[in-house]
């Protein structure tokens, strides 16, 4: 069976990396951004820093060990400086790191060759990867060979967002992370990011349709699993992957034929089992069989199982029937912009114009709120491109349920959000900040919970 409500459940609770750690990562970048602007060496040098790899693919995943920390990469375009060698871009970029107080014991404690790694105290860690054009196309510089390396990552990125645009709802994004996550916590392969990325890539075809070939996420993730599993088994020895874009750069460098064959006989065994739970007819045994697969944070519960709210013994009830966020609970990789609610609240009939509500003060997160009010939600928001603002309300419990008034679907909406407290409960908002030209979200607010509370002396105006 599918099972597509515990496979959405599973990536969003267990697969995807957590929004606090997202939004550090995001403000370590942030960071790492003005520093490079304002520094007295490569200030004047700088010209745009852009994320790389997996954070800008998204198919970043939340570590499966608190010990294990997860790696953003970062591109630092800068001009070419003459005198240089490949190596002193490397060199003289963390001695200026070095420099600072705030890195001083975070630079390059790795040892890598292409880049500059700050180490933020193993939650995460930033590599970020100098590139310059000299005039043939953008290079890299390896510090051990002293060598400039071709590089594409634009190219590659704008090859897999087409891929992913082919499956429609990012199922391609989504089925990596899945792959990722199943490499990481069974540890019975191990070839990079890139190599992995780059393969299932590979498995969507242009000639695809969405609709026919990638309906929801259990059916994309057995599909192309089941492709990728052909191919591997079509060549027994390492066949060569390449950059789709640019087809100097090797990305089975670092495997040998030892990893590979370790790699080909465990996707055979998964894609079999994929195969066989999705065709179980019984529900029970297919969630057995997903569990083989994924582990047994992989369940049939329909309702998040971290998610529990109280308000002064009010407590958020099943909330199963709001609509998922799908291409909106991923960010983009704007490193900067935020939005927030602000809140306040007003008396007044129901049928009351606005310029007639009092307006009784404002309010903040988690506040019980007597029945029949007015609230007004404001998104505040520091993206500075021109946006659209999306809002989800969830209703939840009886009182919603009882008058059918359970509510949950995303919406198209302004800055400013009007709402009734009209059910007795604890419900939410929240709002994302949608680019409008790429239709990106490139920042959420986060739930904003509110409890409505019903009094002896309230009236129904």
């Amino acid at each position: 069976m599918k099972l597509e409500t515990s496979f959405n459940n599973f990536l969003k609770n267990t697969v995807n990396l957590n929004e606090a750690r997202y939004q550090t990562a995001k403000s370590g970048v942030g960071t790492i951004t003005s520093v490079l602007q304002n520094d007295e060496l490569f200030g004047d040098k700088f010209i745009e820093v852009k994320p790389q790899g997996s954070f800008r693919q998204e198919t970043i995943i939340k570590p499966v060990d608190s010990d294990i920390d997860f790696d953003v990469d970062i591109l630092f375009e800068m001009e070419r400086i003459d005198d240089w060698e490949p190596a002193d871009y490397l060199n003289k970029l963390s001695a200026q790191l070095k420099k600072l107080d705030r890195y001083k014991d975070k630079v390059d404690t790795r040892g890598k060759t292409r880049c500059v790694t700050i180490d933020y105290e193993s939650d995460f860690h930033i590599d970020i990867i100098p590139t310059i054009d000299i005039g043939t196309g953008s290079v890299v510089m390896n510090k051990t060979t002293n060598q400039y390396e071709q590089t594409d990552g634009d190219g590659y990125a704008q090859w897999f967002s087409s891929k992913n645009a082919i499956t429609g709802k990012k199922q391609l994004t989504k089925t990596v992370r899945l792959l990722k996550y199943i490499r990481d916590s069974k540890a019975e392969f191990d070839v990079k990011s890139v190599f992995l990325t780059t393969l299932v890539g590979n498995q969507v075809f242009v000639t695809d349709n969405s609709t026919e070939h990638y309906p929801d996420l259990p059916t994309s993730f057995v599909r192309i699993l089941s492709r990728l599993d052909k191919y591997l088994q079509a060549n027994p020895t390492i066949p060569l992957v390449t950059n789709p874009v640019l087809p100097a750069e090797n990305f089975n460098r670092h495997l040998d034929q030892a990893d590979y064959s370790k790699f080909r006989n465990a996707i055979h065994t998964y894609s079999q089992q994929a195969l066989d739970a999705y065709n179980e007819t019984d529900e029970a045994k297919s969630l057995k069989k997903w569990q083989k697969i994924f582990g047994d944070s992989f369940t049939a519960n329909t309702v998040e199982r971290s998610l529990t709210v109280s308000i002064n013994g009010l407590q958020l009830a099943d909330f199963s029937h709001k609509q998922e966020l799908g291409d909106l609970s991923i960010l983009s990789l704007n490193t900067s912009a935020t939005v927030k609610i602000e809140a306040n609240l007003y008396w007044g009939r129901a049928n009351d114009r606005e310029m007639n509500r009092r307006h009784k003060g404002s309010f903040s997160q988690k506040t019980e709120i007597q029945r029949f009010h007015w609230l007004k939600y404001k998104a505040i928001t520091n993206y500075d491109n021109s946006y659209n603002v999306y809002w989800q309300v969830v209703n939840t419990g009886e009182s919603a349920r009882n008058a059918s008034g359970l509510r949950g679907e995303i919406k198209l909406g302004t800055n400013e959000q009007w709402e009734r407290s009209l059910y007795t409960g604890v419900h939410w908002i929240e709002c994302f900040i949608v680019d409008r030209e790429t239709n990106q979200c490139v920042c959420r607010s986060g739930p904003f919970y509110v409890g409505f509370r019903e009094r002896a002396d309230d009236v129904a105006n």
